[in-house]
């Protein structure tokens, strides 16, 4: 069964169906937030029991509260005060709020935290041996407005380390060992270590404080076995027994340190071998590098390349004089090697002027009148096998420029250029080097029976391999001189004919390689004859 029950209170009704004993009523219809009304019960009547109802009424709230303290002592806060209702046998009657809250503002101004200055300098080690620690201390800055202790530590340690400190009885390191007292015929050499905490050599500590060897045991060298001083070159090479290398410095229009050795004839008498200049740089040439370098700083890409044609002409120029030194034929290959990567990176495309110097720089530096230089050279490092390397790179910055089917072909009195680029998918021709009927050739090379036969069959990529190249570049030498200074690949070779290189990008993977190599030998009466082939681009 269900009933309908009406508030008594008039123009307020609540309509709702009867629930089960304990259920609970709220009423809607005002804009008072319910935690803020007066809820109340209507005592159980005998006639319906277990029915509540909720019900306002007209005010009848007792005095409001005086205002708290305000919730904050400096700066903004807020305050509050409450009223109670009026009780009656009927029950709780009142509406409206029973709390009230205002903001408040104090007078006094909120403390604005410190901040930090810098860290102190560190104190000194608390010790003066083994570990001890270092302090440092910081201040803290009030601020103008109030005042508040900064956040942190005011002071910071840290370890230092110290030597050891010393101990009784125990020995300190020993020292360097003394000069020995001759140059041969046996002498003697003295070191010493002293005891730790007392200064005193040898006591209280055991053992002894001194030790002694025995040092240039060999036999002093008679007269005729010593060189005697010479002065050569505006150089004065003191007196030195054979076997024995001094140094010196360069001369004076060059930097860096000479060496010569003092050897024996067959007879056993001593006599000085040939000054060696591997490590003298003329000034010239430094300059140069020099130059070069205040080129790479530019960064215009045109800039740098036009600086890098004026060190090849001024390059060009040094060694048309003749007037070097083996370090200067080094730092020559070293300058080039700068040229070409500073082209490469810059993106610049040397003219044929500059090809053409480059080119004639390389025939001069091979030339065999410097034959004594690379070997003098080779004592420091093999300078003639990197400049093939060098002259490779080369060859490829001035292909990479060509157009399809293009080649050029350089002639110097030392060496045949020719580099050409081909399609990789139409390769025009087979490859014949040199060419000896070509306009302009030297007649060494036309006369020369040395050549090279490479298929354009052996000119091929793979599927893959061909996506990522559109182009072979081809470049073949004859050098006509190279085969005297360069370094044998293996004892007991010689080199005795002139030397053909090939260097192919990207390298091609033929199925039947097939090149053929024809060469003249230069030095009659070659014992054993072979022909050889060796890699130096992994150098």
């Amino acid at each position: 069964m269900r009933r309908l029950v009406q508030a008594p209170v008039p123009g307020q009704t609540c309509l709702s169906p009867l629930h089960q004993r304990g259920t609970r009523w709220a009423q809607k219809g005002n804009d008072v937030e319910e935690n803020q009304k007066v809820k109340t019960q209507w005592p159980r009547s005998a006639d319906e029991p277990g029915v509540y109802m909720a019900q306002t009424g007209d005010p009848a709230a007792e005095e409001w509260s005086q205002w708290s303290v305000c919730s904050l002592t400096c700066g903004q806060g807020s305050q509050v005060r409450t009223r109670s209702c009026v009780s009656s046998p009927y029950g709780t009657l009142c509406s409206g709020l029973l709390r009230e809250t205002r903001v408040c503002n104090n007078t006094a101004t909120c403390p604005v935290e410190g901040q930090w200055l810098e860290w102190g300098a560190w104190s000194r080690c608390s010790v003066t041996c083994a570990n001890g620690t270092q302090q440092r201390t910081r201040r803290c800055s009030v601020a103008a407005h109030g005042w508040a202790e900064c956040k942190g530590a005011h002071a910071d340690a840290r370890e230092c380390a110290n030597a050891p400190c010393p101990s009784d009885s125990k020995w300190g390191p020993w020292n360097h060992w003394s000069l020995c007292s001759k140059t041969c015929d046996t002498g003697w050499q003295r070191r010493f270590r002293m005891c730790q905490g007392t200064g005193v050599q040898g006591y209280p500590c055991e053992g002894s404080g001194e030790e002694v060897k025995t040092c240039n045991e060999k036999k002093c060298p008679a007269y005729h076995e010593m060189c005697k001083d010479e002065y050569v070159m505006l150089m004065t090479w003191k007196k030195t027994a054979a076997g024995e290398v001094i140094y010196n410095k360069c001369p004076p229009n060059a930097t860096g340190s000479a060496s010569r050795r003092c050897l024996l004839n067959a007879h056993g008498v001593a006599y000085w071998g040939i000054p060696s200049f591997a490590r003298c740089i003329s000034h010239e040439y430094r300059y140069l590098h020099l130059s070069l370098r205040e080129h790479l700083a530019k960064g215009q890409r045109v800039l740098a390349g036009e600086g890098m044609s004026q060190v090849v002409r001024s390059l060009l120029e040094l060694m048309a004089r003749k007037t070097y030194y083996s370090g200067d034929l080094l730092f020559s290959v070293e300058i080039l090697r700068n040229v070409t990567d500073t082209f490469k990176r810059a993106t610049y495309t040397p003219s044929s002027e500059d090809v053409q110097r480059f080119f004639q720089v390389v025939s001069y530096m091979v030339d065999a009148e410097n034959r004594d230089k690379w070997e003098d050279a080779q004592q420091v490092s093999p300078g003639s096998v990197h400049l093939m390397k060098v002259v490779e790179d080369f060859i490829h910055l001035v292909g990479g420029a060509l157009k399809a089917f293009q080649s050029s072909l350089i002639v110097t009195d030392n060496l045949v250029i020719s580099i050409q680029r081909e399609p990789v998918s139409a390769v025009s021709s087979d490859i014949n080097f040199p060419m000896k009927g070509r306009r302009g050739m030297k007649d060494w090379a036309r006369t020369s029976e040395d050549k090279i036969f490479i298929p354009k069959d052996m000119l091929s990529l793979s599927s893959s391999e061909m996506e990522e190249s559109s182009h072979f570049v081809v470049g073949a030498i004859l050098y006509r001189t190279l085969g005297l200074i360069l370094p044998p690949p293996r004892s007991p070779l010689a080199v005795t004919s002139k030397v053909l290189t090939v260097t192919v990008r990207p390298p091609p993977k033929p199925t039947e390689p097939h090149v053929m190599v024809e060469l003249s030998h230069v030095i009659n009466g070659t014992s054993q004859p072979q022909c050889v082939t060796w890699d130096y681009s992994k150098m």
